[in-house]
Order: structure tokens, then C-alpha cells, then sequence
């Protein structure tokens, strides 16, 4: 029970985000279903109407070799009758009754798909009683129908899948902020204070990086040092959000804010949520630099979030796991980011913000159609970097 919870939690992003086609899926097997039974039923109308006719003529040649033993009380004569009858393929059975509909021979099955009667008449008119004949169930001929019929439709499911793998290949959509970011240069992103005014237009979504252990690192470090310290981290930063079109508005050490903006809120939450794994992922690559130069390498926790006030969202995000990036619980779906990225709702995180409390939900990885665009990103990102960084740490490169 436990598994299959686990992988229906696991299964939950992908369902949303392919909430369209699965509706278009199931709307066209529905339409094939409606399709499919009205066809078989007029199949089967039709099968029988054939049944009837063919048993109707083989009954009444029946009823012209039986009639004068039937109106001579001859059971021997009806009963080889009746034998040879059942003995062909259509019939199931075969009864005679006399003139009073009383049964005289033979007998019919209790269900039969096709039942016809005819008098047994004399030469000379006088009716002798009647003959039924009951046709055999032949259940083949719909079974190949139906058979035929499910593959078809299966067919058609499958060209409708294929189809859209060859579209989403052609024409797959890049990350939103990712196609319209200009490319990382040496200019870093302008730092401003965090009480002047944004300039940004639209919805807008923050980034907030804080620095593990940082209270440590003020009381050993300078504050000349300390900058020296996080001036790679800095660097690194910049291009990041350079790349995903973002500002950075309060650096890092001084509770880091990086405003995303875009004509949607989705976008823009898209763009931060990029941002903030793509810098959690090179701050990972550049720690055995770091430490190679002898040069501490330092820890982030992440959160991004549109609705919780400076002070709130700064507690959120120290709330966090090192290395994590999180997200509220409630923003996933607003700024539907539930269908682009990977998270597991039982490892989210139960905080408070002033008054209220706040599911956490840490983000592992973005959907597989994005991971490698940001892998790629990565990449770039740490070959892009050159110089020393003072302390004897040397810069990536490729």
C-alpha cells in the first residue's frame, strides 16, 4: 500500500502536466466506446435478421418432409426428422407441435439467439400442427468484429501518442525565461537597497538565498575578508540571474533578494525557480575548487515565494534544508510550477511565518524535459568565470 501511495505521489506532477492530453485520450476512447457498441449491436441486428431468414426457408422444407408423419402420429418418422435437423450447423434445436400447440418430438434450448416457427401443413391444406427451430449460438463472428474493432482503436491511440512525441520533439518549447534571456557577461547585475523601489512591471516572484552558518563567519572573518570571501559566490550569482532575466536587489550575506518579473505570474516563478537551482547547482560544483585552493566552500538555502513580506519570506528561507531550495506549499499550484518541477509531498517542511504556518515544499530537480537545459546552464555558468579570487582559490573553467 505504502509503494503504491509513493508512486501515485510520484505519478501526480506528470498527471497534471499532462492533464490535456490525457483528457483528449480518454474523450476519444469514450467517442470510440459509443461508436463501437452501436456498430456491434447493429452487427448482431443484422446477423440475426440473416439467421432468421436462413432458418425460416430451412424450416419450412422441414415442415413438407414432416407433415404426413405428423399428421400420422409417426414419433419414429418426426423423431429421425428432428435428429437429422439438429445435426446441421444453424440449428440448436428442433420441436414439432400438434394442431393444439401441445409438444409431440424433439426440444429446444432454454436460450437460443434466433427461434422460428412454421405450420406443418397437408398437401391439401389442412394444417397437421407446427415446427420450431431454434438457431445455434455462434458468438465468432461479433468476437473477430470486436477483436478487429479494440485494434483499430488502439491503433488510433497509439498514431495520436506518436504524434505528439514528434510535435513536442520539433517543436518542444524552451523554458520560458531561458529563450528570452540575454546571455551571462561580466557585468554584474545592479545591487540596490532594499527600500528602493522596484522597477519591475508585472507579477513579480523573489528569490532568497542565506548562507549556512553565516553568524560564524562574521565573528571569524572581516568584513573586508568576509565580502573577499563570498565575492566568487557573488560572480556566480550574477550570471545566474543574468541569464534568467532577474535583479538583484540585496546581495549575498545581507539577507539576498533576487527579483523575477514577467507579463505572468507563472513565468516569472518559472524563472526564479530556474534561478535558484541552477545557483544551488553551481555553488555545488565549485566547492571542490574551493576547497582544493584551500578556500572555504559555503552552503545556501533557497526559498522563492510572491506573497510573504521581506522579514517572512527571510525566516522561511532560513528555515530550510542546506542545498534545498523550497517553496510554499500553496505557490506550487497558484504559479503552476507543480507540473514543471519534481518535489514529494511527504518530506515538505511545517514552519511559521508570523502568525501562520507554512508547508515547505522543497524542490529536488525540474521535469525531465527542463533538467537538461539546466544542466547545460551549469556548465556554462562555471566555464564562464576566470581570474583569481584572491584567496587562492582558482576560477572554473571548462
Amino acid at each position: 500500500m505504502a509503494l503504491w501511495q509513493q508512486l501515485l505521489e510520484q505519478g501526480r506532477p506528470y498527471l497534471r502536466r499532462e492533464k490535456r492530453l490525457l483528457w483528449e485520450l480518454a474523450l476519444m476512447l469514450l467517442v470510440a466506446l459509443v461508436i463501437g457498441v452501436y456498430f456491434l449491436e447493429h452487427f448482431s441486428s443484422r446477423l440475426a435478421a440473416e439467421q432468421r431468414v436462413q432458418l425460416e426457408a430451412l424450416a419450412r422444407q422441414t415442415a413438407l418432409r414432416a407433415a404426413e408423419s405428423l399428421a400420422g402420429d409417426d414419433l419414429i418418422g418426426l423423431n429421425v426428422i428432428a435428429r437429422e435437423t439438429r445435426a446441421l450447423a444453424p440449428v440448436a434445436g428442433a420441436r414439432f407441435l400438434d394442431t393444439a400447440r401441445e409438444p409431440v418430438t424433439g426440444e429446444l434450448p432454454e436460450q437460443a439467439p434466433v427461434v422460428v416457427e412454421v405450420p406443418v401443413a397437408l398437401p391439401d391444406g389442412e394444417l397437421a400442427g407446427s415446427l420450431q427451430l431454434a438457431a445455434r449460438a455462434d458468438p465468432a463472428p461479433r468476437q473477430r468484429l470486436e477483436t478487429g474493432y479494440v485494434l483499430v482503436v488502439l491503433g488510433i491511440l497509439m498514431l495520436r501518442l506518436a504524434g505528439e512525441a514528434i510535435y513536442r520533439r520539433l517543436f518542444r518549447p524552451e523554458p520560458p525565461a531561458a529563450q528570452t534571456a540575454p546571455p551571462p557577461d561580466d557585468r554584474p547585475a545592479p545591487r540596490v537597497g532594499p527600500d528602493e523601489p522596484a522597477q519591475d512591471a508585472g507579477p513579480a516572484v523573489e528569490l532568497r538565498l542565506s548562507v549556512v552558518n553565516f553568524d560564524y563567519y562574521q565573528q571569524r572573518y572581516t568584513r573586508a575578508a568576509l565580502e573577499h570571501l563570498l565575492d566568487d559566490y557573488h560572480r556566480l550569482l550574477d550570471q545566474v540571474v543574468a541569464l534568467y532575466g532577474g535583479r538583484v536587489v540585496v546581495g549575498l550575506g545581507e539577507r539576498a533578494r533576487v527579483r523575477f518579473s514577467a507579463e505572468s505570474l507563472s513565468a516569472a516563478a518559472f524563472s526564479a525557480l530556474c534561478a535558484g537551482l541552477l545557483f544551488l547547482r553551481v555553488a555545488r560544483l565549485q566547492a571542490p575548487r574551493r576547497k582544493a585552493a584551500q578556500s572555504p566552500a559555503l552552503e545556501f538555502k533557497a526559498l522563492i515565494s510572491e506573497q510573504f513580506r521581506e522579514t517572512e519570506s527571510w525566516a522561511l528561507c532560513l528555515a530550510g534544508v542546506p542545498g534545498r531550495l523550497h517553496v510554499p506549499e500553496s505557490e506550487l499550484t497558484r504559479a503552476e510550477l507543480d507540473v514543471k518541477a519534481l518535489y514529494q509531498t511527504d518530506r515538505a517542511l511545517v514552519v511559521r511565518a508570523g502568525e501562520q504556518q507554512v508547508r515547505l515544499q522543497p524542490v529536488e530537480q525540474l521535469a525531465y524535459r527542463y533538467q537538461t537545459l539546466l544542466r547545460t546552464q551549469a556548465e556554462t555558468v562555471m566555464g564562464a568565470g576566470s581570474g583569481d579570487n584572491g584567496e587562492g582559490e582558482t576560477s572554473s573553467s571548462k
